[in-house]
């Protein structure tokens, strides 16, 4: 089983599977994800998005400068509210080398989009269930 997302600059990929072994079948879920090029695929960066998408969606985020949202230094993804022709939108930028190389606005359609889909990454993190005797 696999499922793939690639929408708003968030890349997903989980692949599922049950192998036969000697001692029993094991089941396995592989998760991918990147956000703007910045990999997230561990519990804290997708913890981060979907809070940073549900915070946005709720109205809970002030306007101000750019924070950052994934990654460290020169190599990051950040975020901003701000407004345009009297809506506001989830600015986010991409930046390499310390300039930003890439940004998109997201409106809050986008972000709800983008928070399910970082939810079924958090639901593929689950802990793997191991059938068979004891290794």
């Amino acid at each position: 089983m696999s499922l793939d997302y690639d929408m708003d600059g968030f890349k997903l990929a989980i692949a599922a599977g049950v192998s036969d072994e000697k001692l029993g079948k094991r089941r396995s879920t592989r998760v991918q994800a990147s956000f703007m090029g910045i990999p997230c695929s561990t519990l804290e960066a997708l913890a981060s998005l979907k809070a940073t998408f549900d915070c946005f969606r709720r109205g809970q985020l002030a306007r101000g400068e750019p924070q950052p949202l994934l990654g460290t230094g020169d190599e990051c993804v950040r975020f901003a509210i701000k407004q345009k022709d009297r809506v506001l939108y989830l600015h986010v930028q991409r930046v390499a080398a310390g300039r930003v190389v890439d940004e998109a606005y997201l409106a809050h359609l986008d972000a709800a989009r983008l928070e399910i889909a970082v939810g079924k990454a958090l639901q593929a993190l689950a802990p793997v269930t191991v059938w068979g005797p004891e290794p």
